[in-house]
């Protein structure tokens, strides 16, 4: 049997079939020579107690369609010799009323990942999944499908996040949004951290994974939520862009693809989600493709480095040309925001869209007294975010407008800090309109603490002389929580919280320090409450 091919018995439309029965027919299928074999001699034995050693890095399921969805896992191997792997996908959780499923190899060729797309689900559905090998099982995991298109679901509700670290912080953040009833997780990148020197070749970034992969409240996530994932440059080096070493780059895709439950179409990761007629969720790269940063050219109050407009290189900030999407990713996400018929747009970006400034030279009163003014100078945050490619984003926002496009939202990560914004063409033109709004998630874990950085005095100030530099479009920004975002998405509104959290504390529970609204066809985030107070680390 070649590797990652399945042998599946014959289920007829909609109908299950019950475990010893799937296996029986599955064992009539498959050859006498096959490897997988043996897997179907005992007619259903299974011990779980061992699945832990057989699937150490947990299971995943995403992606999900009105049709399918795929299941993930890894398991260990002993040798190079394919393993043969038992899939089966049920409606029930003791995974006795089998629907789909099948047998599979998987070899050292991909680190003993497996990848199944489970095709011919009923839309807009909960399943429950499992892998077997050996005689043990792995333990049994959630999948999700989309909504048929064409439907009018009356409710979405995801959570997503970035950048979490294996430091002294624990995953308290994982174990709470598993907890929030969401359809499914979006990781926004940063899911592994690499060395930037030392982590080169496949088995390098394969072993990475593994290492993040064996948190216990990580795995548990998965199993009960299916993730939507992108990468940042956590998954490749600091900073990675387009000009990469090309082998580097390979090695670092190839493992992602190998440990994340999507499918790998060319090595492009921007796609759409669709969830009906309710909302389009379109997943931007905006690293493979991009630019190299702009670098900072100066430091702000001594603590955050930051790139000035006045003077070499900050300038190029400005530049026409410059690109986070590449032209085949920017005509996609074009042509997606123009025809979609979804009501609501999502924009997945790891970085953060909206302008960040931490002084702002380029203000109404300025450029109605000045009209050679440099547009849009300022000293901004550097973060390698699209301030650096603020030609592009300008693009995108006046596609949108010229478009009228409405109802468009942006959930980014990679800051490690929350923030709310309004996003316009141009953000110093207070007749520019608002096309797009976004919400930007804290960290899910804290490497290091913010108030190890600044005072906490120090820290609540720069906030202040943030919101101000960036007034009115900015709306909402946490330089000190970590955590996650929780999105609620109706016909008629978006509902967007905060959820911070204690991370240093292994028994916090995530508690809303923000809440937003956002109006069908009403343009800019409503603020519905706000609590400023921080959470003392390690309480």
């Amino acid at each position: 049997m070649k590797r990652d091919t399945v042998v599946t018995p014959p289920f007829r439309s909609g109908r299950t079939m019950p475990r010893r029965e799937f296996l029986k027919a599955l064992a009539a299928m498959a050859t006498a020579g096959s490897a997988g074999a043996h897997l179907l001699k005992s007619g259903g034995a299974l011990a779980d107690a061992g699945s832990a050693t057989a699937f150490p890095d947990g299971i995943k399921s995403g992606d999900p369609t009105p049709r399918s969805a795929v299941i993930w896992t890894r398991v260990a191997a002993q040798s190079s010799e394919p393993v043969a792997v038992l899939w089966s996908v049920a409606e029930d959780a003791d995974m006795q009323n089998v629907v789909r499923g099948g047998l599979a190899e998987v070899t050292a060729a991909t680190g003993h990942n497996l990848h199944v797309q489970v095709q011919d689900l009923q839309p807009d559905r909960w399943y429950h999944y499992r892998f077997e090998t050996a005689g043990v099982g792995s333990v049994v995991g959630r999948l999700r499908t989309a909504p048929e298109p064409g439907s009018s679901p009356d409710r979405l509700r995801y959570a997503f996040a970035s950048c979490q670290q294996r430091t002294q912080s624990y995953y308290v953040a994982h174990r709470e949004i598993a907890r929030e009833n969401v359809d499914f997780f979006l990781h926004l990148g940063d899911y592994i951290y690499v060395n930037d020197f030392a982590t080169l070749s496949v088995d390098d970034y394969r072993e990475v994974y593994r290492r993040f992969h064996s948190n216990p409240e990580l795995q548990a996530l998965h199993a009960q939520v299916p993730l939507v994932a992108v990468w940042d440059d956590g998954e490749f080096y600091n900073g990675v862009d387009s000009t990469g070493d090309p082998a580097r780059l390979a090695n670092a895709r190839q493992a992602w693809f190998e440990a994340m439950p999507v499918l790998n179409v060319k090595d492009r990761t921007f796609r759409s989600l669709h969830w009906g007629d309710l909302a389009e969720m379109m997943l931007l790269d905006t690293r493979q493709y991009r630019d190299p940063e702009v670098p900072p050219n100066t430091t702000f109050a001594g603590l955050l480095d930051a790139q000035d407009t006045t003077f070499p290189p900050g300038g190029d900030m400005l530049a026409p040309g410059r690109t986070v999407l590449g032209d085949d990713q920017k005509t996609w996400v074009k042509r997606r925001l123009a025809q979609t018929r979804a009501r609501w747009k999502i924009l997945g970006s790891s970085y953060d869209m909206a302008p960040w400034k931490l002084v702002d030279y380029d203000t109404p009163e300025l450029r109605a007294a000045d009209p050679d003014l440099q547009k849009n100078g300022g000293v901004y945050v550097s973060n390698e975010g699209w301030d650096d490619y603020q030609d592009e984003r300008r693009q995108l926002m006046r596609h949108i407008a010229d478009n009228a496009v409405s109802n468009v939202l942006v959930s980014s990560g990679h800051t490690h800090f929350y923030k709310a914004s309004n996003i316009q063409p141009d953000c110093d033109d207070e007749n520019s309109p608002v096309t797009a709004m976004e919400f930007v998630s804290g960290s899910l874990t804290a490497d290091p603490l913010p108030t190890e950085i600044a005072p906490l005095e120090l820290l609540l100030l720069a906030e202040e002389i943030m919101l101000g530099a960036n007034s009115p479009y900015l709306r909402h920004i946490d330089l000190l929580n970590q955590g996650y975002v929780v999105v609620d998405i109706t016909p008629e509104q978006t509902i967007v919280q905060f959820r911070v959290i204690d991370t240093l504390d292994p028994n916090a529970e995530a508690v809303t320090r923000g809440r937003f609204r956002v109006r069908n066809g009403v343009p800019g985030i409503e603020t519905l409450s706000l609590d400023y107070e921080p959470i003392p680390p390690g309480c």
